[in-house]
């Protein structure tokens, strides 16, 4: 017999020692007098459920994960601190692409 509400605990036991500072910073890389910072995105989810086809089964089941994914890095200097975040070009890629295609139809709609 499963208990949901052990399947639930255990779940989120797990997934609160496994979300520490350590998986969205990670180890610093000094190089002279520069200090580099890696930082990711990290998102967690867990679910659980339960029933049974009659009074006398019952039924259960839970699940969980994690998705760790790079955003960028802190850079530190003696002239300051700076986030640089990753995937900034596909992002002004986008907008350039959305700016172009909006003139194109505009330059059209106004030769009509």
């Amino acid at each position: 017999m499963i208990n949901v509400h052990e399947v639930v605990g255990a779940l989120s036991d797990r997934l609160s020692t496994e979300a520490t500072v350590r998986r969205v910073f990670g180890e610093p890389i000094t190089v002279g007098e520069r200090t580099v910072i890696p930082v990711a995105k990290v998102g967690y989810g867990f679910g659980a459920g339960g029933g049974g086809k009659s009074d006398e089964e019952e039924g259960g089941g839970g699940g969980g994960g994690a998705r760790l994914t790079p955003a960028g890095v802190v850079e530190l200097t003696p002239g300051g601190v700076e986030y640089v975040e990753f995937g900034m070009e596909k992002k002004i890629l986008g907008a350039a692409l959305l700016g172009a295609a909006l003139g194109f139809v505009l330059g059209r709609l106004t030769r009509s």
